[in-house]
């Protein structure tokens, strides 16, 4: 019996606590415990589940579902993380430009599309995490050369690629973690945006010679 602490199953359910029921469904999938199509029902269940009690009906035949201990009290104080989301159901989100990445942040396309462009972004540290999540849909992530990226995700009849990889020294690392169902999550490693005004400056061609005269002498 594990000795780790219950929460009430009242307890409002975070986001690593969904991740832990994906990853325990991705590998019941690829033992052959669930089907393909009841995959991608709990899965749905899961993303969509408010409390620890409804994580805890999801995965009532798939072995006991285990809230981790609370964490023990320190007389540290970190600077709280800062996070956000992007979720695409049906449609497609988009996030580029000058923007400011937060430590932590999801991407989830079920049915659609996100795109993330960090090319013009501004980190708020040299290590971010980013949890990408596609269910018959697409995440694509777009860096500069200077950034690196590690996927530590999962892909059931789907597809995580990167294509290029960072030049030089990277001075910032994109640690991605989630699934991919019937889907993809795409890394593309591409050159900065040049902003306007920022390239070289181009000659002026020179001004054409004035027609001669033929019946002048």
């Amino acid at each position: 019996m594990s000795d780790l602490v219950k929460r009430p199953t009242t307890t409002r359910a975070s986001d690593a606590d969904r991740d832990r029921v994906l990853k325990l469904l991705s590998d019941a999938t690829s033992d052959g415990r669930l089907s393909v199509e009841e995959h991608h029902e709990l899965m749905t269940q899961t993303l969509e589940a408010r409390t620890l009690g409804e994580l805890e009906v999801i995965t009532t035949d798939l072995g006991p579902y285990e809230h981790p201990a609370p964490a023990p009290e320190t007389h540290v104080v970190a600077a709280p993380a800062s996070r956000w989301g992007l979720l695409a159901i049906f449609g497609a989100r988009t996030r580029k430009g000058g923007w400011q990445v937060p430590t932590e942040l999801r991407a989830t396309a079920i049915f659609g599309a996100v795109e993330l462009d960090f090319r013009e972004a501004q980190f708020d540290a040299p290590e971010v995490l980013c949890v990408a999540n596609s269910v018959f849909g697409a995440v694509e992530v777009i860096v500069p050369d200077w950034v690196r990226v590690i996927d530590e995700g999962t892909a059931v009849f789907g597809a995580r690629e990167e294509s290029g990889s960072a030049a030089g020294t990277p001075t910032v690392t994109i640690r991605m973690k989630g699934f991919t169902a019937f889907g993809a999550v795409e890394v593309k490693h591409r050159a900065p945006k040049l902003k306007q005004g920022s390239g070289p400056a181009l000659e002026e061609p020179p001004a054409p010679s004035p027609a001669r005269d033929p019946e002048l002498p």
